[in-house]
């Protein structure tokens, strides 16, 4: 299939290619700071701009998206957490294709189905064959160009310039050996083209056209119109599971997860437990276990609540009833689970990973919730709501300080018991720093907090940072550490 470029596709190609420079002097001059929210900011512009009358699809979702999109790019400026660094460095450019599918699919609401994930992978290969077509369609042209009129005086130049190679490098060697300073001079050349780093430019240079036709192809090939997916007429008729079999595997489970509940609650409400076990030893031993099987109850309530077949009024109420006590029983263990988890803590003191353990329980407890209304009231969709709140939810774990709140809870720890991992406050982010700066008003004389303090001083002198990777965590546990008398 032939390419047709429209009017101003040539001067959109020129904003990509300037969208382009600028998503390599944002990604790829060292730590990424300020550099990203500002991407993200004239990238959306142009898109919104190149889209002005396009009418978008499914908008509430795709503004949703653009909030998250912002706030995530935000936290490269604002926060300094390294795994949620590295992991948005993968999940954001995920995002800002699903969004731009989102408000480009004919559809609406359908985003929660398989035909959208589809269309997210059949869009990408769209656009690598677009950009195909593209260099295709310039190689073409500028060969046709060249037939017409230079091409005749381009052959005879590359013919002089072949007769005259091995020439020029028999003369020059013999003018080489007639005079050293022609030779100094002939050697310096090299020298000064090793000073301008031409490797380093040349992968720079091939980071921006990657970076600009990656733009290009993606915003072209969403333009286009798009026809409407037919149904299929095989996929017209819902997968249905035997209501007795549901309601047997139901009656069972919650069976099993009674006897389990009737022990939970002896142990934490009569503050007893089982011989030779410590509260941390029982915490750690059934923490990840509780919560696996709560969410392997979520996936069989979801899949129960969609696919069973509801034969009577009867069968109807007794699912829903077991249904039910099934998602009060992974309320219990949940609890469990969480009260195992700040034991833990207690005892071993707060780290990123367990205060985000504690969140995601959080954020179960939400779905739970809603899974026990979606039982009752059939016209909820719970694949929208789980999708939506994660959403939510991983934008809001990167956009409130999760280690400004571990070095709190640690500072508390430490008021009340004396005990603090300084090595381990050292290695979080920059608010780790603030609180070993914090840590030395407290208690100068902890041994190897000065040390400690007096490198990260020192690595703050040396280090120079460029507009790109401006960091606010960074610049405040810097002041904070610079304005610290070290004695």
């Amino acid at each position: 299939m032939e390419l047709k470029l429209k009017k101003g596709d040539g001067v959109f190609f020129l904003v990509c290619l300037a969208l382009g420079v600028l998503a390599e002097r944002s990604f790829l001059h060292g730590i990424i700071g300020l550099s990203y929210p500002v991407f993200i900011t004239v990238f959306y512009a142009v898109f919104f701009w190149r889209y002005r009358s396009f009418s978008f699809t499914n908008k509430k979702l795709g503004l949703l998206m653009v909030a998250s999109i912002w706030l995530l790019s935000s936290s490269f400026f604002l926060h300094s957490n390294m795994i949620l660094y590295m992991l948005n460095f993968l999940v954001i450019p995920v995002m800002v294709l699903i969004q731009l599918v989102l408000v480009t699919y004919p559809l609406h609401n359908q985003w929660h189905r398989w035909p959208f994930v589809q269309k997210l992978f059949l869009t990408v290969g769209e656009a690598i064959a677009y950009v195909y077509r593209f260099l295709l369609l310039v190689a073409k042209f500028s060969v046709r160009g060249l037939e017409e009129n230079k091409s005749a005086t381009i052959r005879k130049v590359l013919i002089g310039v072949g007769i005259s190679l091995p020439l020029l490098f028999v003369i020059l060697n013999l003018l080489v050996s007639a005079d050293q300073q022609f030779g100094d001079l002939l050697g310096a050349f090299p020298r000064w083209l090793l000073g301008l780093k031409i490797e380093e430019e040349v992968l720079r240079t091939i980071a921006v056209i990657i970076f600009t036709f990656a733009i290009f192809g993606l915003f072209q090939v969403l333009r286009t119109k798009q026809p409407v997916p037919a149904e299929d007429p095989k996929a017209t008729g819902k997968i249905a599971w035997d209501s007795v079999i549901s309601l047997t595997v139901l009656t069972l489970l919650n069976i099993v997860y009674l006897l389990f509940v009737a022990v939970q609650f002896q142990y934490f409400f009569s503050e007893t437990l089982k011989a030779g076990y410590t509260f941390a030893e029982f915490a750690r031993r059934g923490f990840f276990e509780l919560l696996f099987v709560t969410m392997l109850n979520l996936l069989i309530i979801s899949t129960i609540v969609s696919y069973v077949d509801k034969t009577s009024k009867f069968m109807t109420l007794a699912i829903r009833s077991l249904l039910s006590l099934l998602v009060t029983f992974s309320g219990v263990m949940l609890y469990s689970a969480f009260l195992r988890l700040l034991m833990y803590e207690e005892a071993y003191g707060f780290t990123f990973a367990r205060v985000l353990a504690h969140s995601f329980m959080v954020f179960l407890l939400v779905i739970l919730c809603y899974s026990f209304i979606r039982i009752w009231m059939e016209r909820l969709s719970l694949v929208r709501f789980y999708i939506i709140s994660a959403v939510i939810f991983y934008t809001v774990i990167n956009t409130i300080q999760l280690d400004e709140y571990v070095v709190d809870r640690n500072l508390e720890r430490y008021s009340e018991t004396g005990k603090i991992d300084i090595h381990y406050l050292n290695s979080l982010s920059y608010e780790g720093i603030e609180g070993l700066v914090e840590l030395y008003k407290l208690n100068p004389g902890h041994p190897g907090l000065s040390e400690l303090l007096l490198q990260r001083k020192q690595e703050f002198t040396d280090s120079e940072e460029g507009w790109n990777s401006i960091n606010m965590s960074r610049r405040s546990a810097e002041k904070a550490v610079m304005d610290l008398e070290i004695q």
